[in-house]
C-alpha cells in the first residue's frame, strides 16, 4: 500500500515561506531605498552649504557706523586670497555699489562714511573667532568729506578724495 503524503500541507509550508522572504525582501527595499533618500537630502545641504562657503564672491555678515566711520567683517568665501590688492578693490566697489548679498548698507541718516575700515575673513565661521587675514580701509586724503561735498550718500562720487589701505600700505585704486 502506498503511503500518501498531505501534498497540500507541504505546498503551504513552501508558499508560507516564499510570502516571508518576499515581504522580508520588500521591507529591506524599502529601508535600503529611504537610507538613500535621507543621504542625498543630507548631501545636496551640504552641497549648497560648501558651494556657498567656497563661491569666492566676497559678501558683508556685519557693518557698524560711528561718528562718520563704518566697520564691516566681510567673508571672502574661499580657502585663500591669491590678489589682496584687487580683492580689496573689489569690496570698496560693492561698498560703493550696495551689491552685497547678505547686507546693505545705509547712508540715509549720516550719509556716504568718510572712513571703511573693513575686516576681511575667509569663511563665516571664522568671524570674531580667528584673526582677520586682511585688513583694508578706505578713507578720505584729509578733507572734510561733508563740508567739500556736501552731505549724504553723493559722496561717495568724490572718489579721487579716497585713498584705499591693504594691511597699511597704501594702494592705487582704479575706480569705476
Amino acid at each position: 500500500m502506498k503511503i500518501q503524503r498531505n501534498v497540500d500541507k507541504i505546498r503551504r509550508e513552501k508558499s508560507d515561506t516564499g510570502s516571508r522572504k518576499r515581504i522580508k525582501g520588500k521591507k529591506t527595499a524599502v529601508l535600503i531605498m529611504a537610507a538613500v533618500c535621507v543621504l542625498l537630502w543630507l548631501w545636496t545641504g551640504m552641497y549648497r552649504r560648501w558651494q556657498e562657503n567656497h563661491s569666492g564672491i566676497p559678501d558683508a555678515v556685519s557693518s557698524r557706523t560711528e561718528n562718520g566711520e563704518c566697520f564691516l567683517d566681510v567673508i571672502a568665501n574661499t580657502d585663500e586670497i591669491e590678489d589682496k590688492e584687487e580683492f580689496a578693490r573689489t569690496v570698496i566697489r560693492m561698498c560703493r555699489e550696495n551689491s552685497f548679498r547678505s547686507l546693505r548698507l545705509s547712508a540715509d541718516l549720516y550719509g556716504y562714511p568718510e572712513r571703511i575700515e573693513i575686516n576681511v575673513y575667509f569663511h563665516r565661521g571664522d568671524v570674531n573667532k580667528r584673526k582677520p587675514v586682511l585688513r583694508i580701509r578706505y578713507e578720505t586724503t584729509g578733507f572734510s568729506a561733508g563740508k567739500e561735498c556736501g552731505s549724504g550718500p553723493d559722496k561717495k562720487d568724490y572718489v579721487e578724495k579716497y585713498k584705499l589701505y591693504v594691511d597699511g600700505k597704501e594702494i592705487p585704486c582704479y575706480y569705476y
